[in-house]
């Protein structure tokens, strides 16, 4: 399996790491600083995905907060007809964000699996995946909440601006019929 584009500079870097401790194991040097270059390789991806990490938890914030206010708006009665997303403009840009979040999941997991595939491990690494990984479900998750909230809303909505615009054609017609009324009865 093929690394995903943003992992082939570890890919890379890690079969260059394997070739070079092949000729070290066979020039005798202890397995221990054999294995160096990969603890500061992937060292150095845990202090990259931290900082990642923390613009990833502001973006769960935003949407965690989107969705407080979209359900709050949901249960105010007078906003029963505001924030119609009538073109789903909104549920696809959600859409997209839920694919990107979806996207770094699976390039944690390749990283992780690309070092397996080199024979290393690190409970820093697995720690770090694990919290990634729960934090990326829980923010997809939220935003697919965030979706259907938006969808169930519009159906509402849409079914009260139907009902209304049924009464007041149902109005207008008896308006226009008592008018007929008494303009025969006028007669």
């Amino acid at each position: 399996m093929r690394p995903h584009p943003v992992n082939r500079g570890i890919c890379t870097m890690l079969s260059r790491l394997k070739k070079l401790e092949q000729r070290l194991r066979a020039a005798g040097m202890p397995h221990f600083l054999l294995r160096l270059p990969y603890w500061m390789l992937a060292l150095q991806y845990c202090y990259t995905m931290h900082g990642k990490m923390a613009r990833i938890e502001r973006i769960a914030l935003r949407i965690r907060a989107w969705l407080a206010s979209v359900q709050e708006l949901c249960a105010r009665q007078e906003a029963a007809t505001e924030l119609i997303d009538i073109n789903q403009s909104l549920r696809d840009d959600i859409e997209v964000t839920k694919r990107t979040l979806a996207d770094l999941r699976d390039i944690c997991l390749d990283v992780s699996r690309l070092f397996g595939s080199v024979g290393y491990s690190s409970r820093r690494l697995a720690r770090l995946q694990e919290s990634l990984v729960r934090l990326l479900t829980d923010s997809y998750d939220s935003a697919t909440l965030l979706q259907d909230v938006l969808a169930e809303h519009d159906r509402l909505a849409l079914q009260l601006l139907r009902h209304m615009q049924e009464q007041e054609r149902e109005q207008a017609c008896a308006q226009a019929q008592a008018l007929v009324r008494a303009q025969v009865q006028g007669f």
